[in-house]
């Protein structure tokens, strides 16, 4: 048999093999006679329930973003070889990642091979996300396989199997797998990763003979087994997982909050062609949002932007959006307590890659540290940033967005001598060395505020900035750390006597 099939031609040429079993249907497959994964390992590996009793089945699944994990597409079909489509899952599911039990809520199938993420109904949080490798495992590859399913003498598993394979051959959408020793994949281990040395994701795992495991007959032998390729997916993960910072009408576009010189606070709507609608939406508080600080983000992974606001009394606090462009009562961010005051810029991004947004904070001794959200609406102690020492009191204003379409957000800074620079970060919470924006020149010093937002919903973080003269002008970004030339926003000269922007 040619390892270098589709998975479609796979199928059909094991069914016309008189006598034996066929490759396993997906909703069956994975680690099953092999090894228990070691204590911590494999942690981002779930197990899917799908479906409801006597009719369920279980698959494996693997975190690929605090809110989605990849499986195989087939673990969704109501019948053998039935389409699945995108959005919510037409039987019930639940995932297990962790010791945690969530609702999948939504799909999005591939259409060039058998995978599929799944969105999570909350954020995943305490467990890291696995990293897909950049390019395919080399035949002869060492490679391992994860996953829930049956082993040769049980039939349910609610520990991680592992199973040691390596690579035959590869086609664009395949790899082919012979598996080492008595190691097999199983029923259940469907859409379980496949992993390569480097603890990368290569694959995830769609079919097996299941030679040896429970329930397989003794007279079928065969343990090799097909994966889809996972290297390539990035950015169809990045591009489905992503939600446009600052959005609170929940339509995929960054939208403005404004607090003005009454205390009033107000949302103003993005629009995809003209940046902003030109509606606002007024919030409650009355005219009693004359805070210290603000900022928006998605701060417990519902993908609806939050305010966080530090108060006159020091303290931070958390309003929740609602996705109709309104915030909820503010709930008290535990962390700092009441020393929040003496902060002198504040923003907010996904600067470690996780989905959910975290918070940079400038002191008054001029150092920078990231605040890590925890996916609840609450943020964890600090941890400086390298970059700038204590050279960040000078900066006048420090939006944080995606400039560079790479998924982890980046800061921009206006320095005191009026030029703008670019920070772009690595993923870990800190960020790179500065790279000078030449738009603007030595301008920029006299802009009043300046917020970061996708305001035309392209996935790259756009600019806006109030300028002395009070208009209101949007900078897109061009997706390599840099931005365009302004379009001036509505308003006229109004954003004068605004106090807060974000």
């Amino acid at each position: 048999m040619s390892h270098t099939r589709s998975r479609t031609r796979w199928t059909a040429a094991a069914l016309t093999i008189a006598g034996t079993a066929a490759l396993m249907p997906a909703g069956a497959a994975l680690a099953a006679v092999g090894t228990p994964a070691a204590a911590g390992q494999y942690t981002y590996t779930a197990k899917l329930y799908i479906g409801d009793e006597p009719n369920s089945r279980a698959c494996s699944a693997v975190l690929v973003h605090a809110n989605w994990v990849l499986t195989a597409t087939s673990c969704f079909a109501k019948t053998p070889g039935a389409a699945v489509v995108a959005g919510k899952p037409a039987l019930k599911t639940t995932a297990r990642i962790g010791t945690t039990t969530l609702d999948v809520v939504n799909l999005e199938p591939r259409s060039d091979r058998d995978v599929v993420l799944a969105r999570v109904s909350k954020p995943v949080t305490g467990i890291t996300p696995i990293k897909l490798a950049a390019a395919q495992p080399a035949v002869n590859a060492a490679v391992t396989a994860a996953g829930f399913g049956r082993t040769k003498t049980a039939w349910v598993h609610t520990k991680i199997q592992t199973a040691a394979f390596g690579v035959a051959s590869a086609d664009a959408t395949t790899l082919a797998l012979t598996a080492k020793g008595t190691d097999a994949l199983c029923q259940g281990d469907s859409g379980g990763p496949l992993v390569n040395s480097k603890g990368e994701l290569v694959g995830i795992n769609t079919r097996s003979w299941q030679g040896g495991c429970l329930g397989t007959p003794a007279t079928e032998t065969r343990t090799g087994a097909i994966a889809s390729r996972a290297d390539g997916l990035q950015a169809w993960i990045s591009k489905t997982s992503f939600h446009a910072p600052g959005d609170m009408t929940n339509d995929g576009i960054g939208d403005l909050a404004a607090v003005w010189g009454d205390g009033s606070l107000y949302i103003y709507p993005g629009d995809k062609a003209k940046g902003l609608a030109g509606t606002s939406i007024a919030q409650l508080g009355g005219t009693t949002w004359g805070s210290k600080q603000l900022t928006a983000g998605d701060f417990n992974g519902d993908g609806i932007a939050d305010l966080m606001s530090v108060w006159t009394d020091g303290t931070l606090h958390l309003y929740k959006g609602d996705g109709k462009g309104k915030i909820t009562d503010g709930v008290t961010v535990a962390e700092g307590g009441n020393t929040w005051a003496p902060v002198k810029q504040f923003t907010s991004g996904d600067f470690t890659g996780d989905g959910i947004a975290d918070v940079m904070a400038v002191w008054n001794d001029g150092t920078l540290h990231l605040y890590k959200g925890k996916g609840d609406g609450q943020l964890e102690s600090e941890a400086k940033v390298n970059t700038g020492g204590s050279t960040w009191g000078t900066v006048k204003l420090l939006p944080g967005g995606d400039f560079n379409g790479d998924g982890i957000a980046d800061l921009m800074a206006v320095w005191n001598d009026g030029t703008l620079h670019y920070y772009p970060g690595d993923g870990t919470g800190q960020i790179g060395d500065q790279v000078p924006v030449p738009l603007g020149g030595t301008t920029w010093g006299t802009v009043r505020h300046m917020t970061a937002g996708d305001f035309n919903a392209d996935g790259i973080a756009d600019l806006m900035a109030v300028w002395t003269d009070g208009s209101l002008h949007l900078y897109k970004g061009d997706g390599k750390g840099s931005i365009t030339d302004a379009v001036t926003m509505f308003g006229g000269t109004t954003w004068k006597t605004m106090i807060h922007l974000t």
